[in-house]
């Protein structure tokens, strides 16, 4: 009878073994099931147009933060002899105008860093994983701007803010590109960069009104906030892979990373980078598209930058009322000239000599009309028509200028190619030009001469532009290369470990824009 007893007992332990085993098998499928579910829930909400609005949306904030650091508001000035006080960053800090320009271009130490390893890194990783940790350095740095107690602290934070800055930049316009209905490319990225315009003149707007009613910090603080939603959906969205993305499998992969030092990561990096740039260098097309796109990008940044105090000085406007006039001008012409660039290609057909030729013919119209703004021009109504006309030349140039970068490189190029431009365009063009602009005002002491000098070099612009503008007629445009491995084969199907989603399919509500 024991025994008899003893061996239902262990049939008995072997059947509950049994069920308990099934049970976790069926829970850890449930499991599985729901976070697929939630995944492809995520991935079906995010449809092309939403991400559209997404991208919009953070690029307008990261485009406040220039034009608020900008601001008479924000920036202020020192005590003048009239008896007026000293007020915000300048009064602060008792800047000259040399320090003042080089807060304008702090930021370019980090992304000169930072943008080729996020962009390496997109080889590697999910996009919008890499800019969650990038906007998450931008809110830490916008937000330690408000805290900082000194030139030198400041300064440390907006070099920061460019490594934060890097990974959006770098990134979203590939992703763009890739989920961009083929007929309204050139508006989708002329969307996504009217963008600059308008950030730029939201942020003179807003550093206007919050500096003198809570102090030139409240703004950075704000701005800070206002990224974290953006930054929390791309930490916890679906995963994104850009196209032409070679996918690893893991150490069976040659280029695989995986037991290797960070020694050698990084030698293999370095490496893969200077490789890319070696092939990037081949491509003449985008070589000289990059060369006038510096130029015309230094003679926006010192207008960005010394615009509105130039234009209260010679116009004997309060600094309030310039950053408001000046932000409403940039507002406007920067919408209207940036989709008129953008319609314009997609128009007369969306080709590198055809945008090449827009920005050709921009520059030459910004250069006319913004001489004549500041050298003609004997009051504020005079000068309004012709800066803006000039303006509106100036922003057309934005979506056919990044749509032949995006076109004249390899697909899996793209990112880097990104990264390398926006260096190009910030290290010889933005970071140099507000210094170089503020010394020259400095020893002239004219800033109607002073600004009708920097508008000359747009005609530069426009030449570069004209020589690519040849040349692309008998360079390769790699988005048919594309398409064809696109129809032909399966490269964004994620691998079976990767855990990465592929781009958005086009099947996807795409929107109406």
């Amino acid at each position: 009878m024991l025994r008899k007893w003893r061996d239902h007992v262990d049939v008995q332990q072997v059947r509950n073994t049994r069920v308990t085993h099934t049970v976790s098998q069926i829970q850890v499928q449930d499991r599985i099931h729901t976070a697929s579910k939630s995944k492809d829930m995520a991935s079906a909400w995010l449809t092309p147009g939403r991400l559209l609005l997404l991208f919009c949306a953070m690029n307008m904030l990261v485009y406040i933060d220039r034009g608020v650091i900008a601001s008479n508001g924000v920036n202020g000035d020192k005590a003048s002899q009239q008896g007026l006080p000293a007020y915000g960053i300048v009064g602060e800090f008792g800047l000259n105008l040399t320090q003042d320009g080089f807060l304008a271009t702090a930021f370019m130490v980090g992304l000169l860093i930072s943008a080729p390893v996020f962009a390496e890194a997109s080889k590697h990783y999910p996009a919008l994983r890499l800019m969650a940790v990038g906007l998450g350095a931008w809110i830490l740095s916008t937000a330690g701007c408000a805290f900082s107690f000194g030139y030198t602290s400041l300064m440390i934070c907006r070099m920061v803010v460019g490594l934060g800055e890097a990974s959006f930049v770098s990134l979203a316009s590939p992703l763009i590109d890739d989920t961009a209905p083929p007929a309204r490319k050139s508006r989708w990225l002329a969307t996504f960069y009217l963008c600059i315009p308008v950030g730029y003149a939201a942020g003179y707007i807003l550093g206007g009104l919050i500096a003198p009613a809570l102090g030139w910090r409240a703004a950075f603080l704000l701005e800070a906030a206002a990224m974290v939603p953006f930054a929390a959906f791309c930490a916890v969205g679906p995963p994104l892979d850009l196209k032409g993305k070679p996918q690893h499998t893991g150490s069976g992969d040659p280029s695989s990373n995986e037991g290797k030092g960070l020694g050698d990561k990084v030698q293999h990096g370095v490496t893969a980078a200077l490789a890319d740039l070696k092939t990037l260098a081949k491509h003449p097309v985008y070589v000289l598209n990059v060369a006038g796109t510096a130029v015309y990008t230094g003679v926006l940044g010192a207008y960005a930058y010394w615009g509105p105090k130039a234009g209260a000085q010679v116009f004997s406007m309060s600094p309030e009322g310039a950053d408001l006039k000046f932000g409403a001008i940039t507002v406007v012409t920067g919408v209207m000239g940036t989709i008129l660039g953008g319609v314009a290609l997609d128009q007369v057909g969306s080709t590198m000599t055809n945008a090449l030729a827009i920005c050709c013919i921009s520059n030459v119209v910004g250069a006319l009309m913004l001489v004549l703004s500041f050298a003609v021009a004997s009051s504020f109504g005079m000068f309004a028509p012709f800066f803006a006309v000039g303006q509106l030349g100036l922003f057309a140039i934005q979506a056919p200028s990044n749509a032949v970068a995006l076109w004249a490189v390899p697909p899996l190029l793209r990112p880097f190619g990104m990264a390398i431009l926006i260096i190009c365009i910030h290290l010889a063009g933005d970071v140099p030009s507000p210094p170089a602009l503020g010394w020259l005002q400095s020893k002239l002491a004219n800033w109607r001469l002073s600004m009708s000098v920097c508008s000359l070099f747009l005609l530069l612009a426009a030449a570069i532009y004209a020589a690519g503008g040849v040349l692309a007629r008998r360079a390769p445009d790699y988005r048919e290369t594309s398409q064809a491995t696109d129809d032909g084969e399966t490269d964004n199907e994620p691998s079976g470990d990767s855990g990465h989603l592929p781009l958005l399919n086009e099947e996807q509500e795409a929107g109406p824009i």
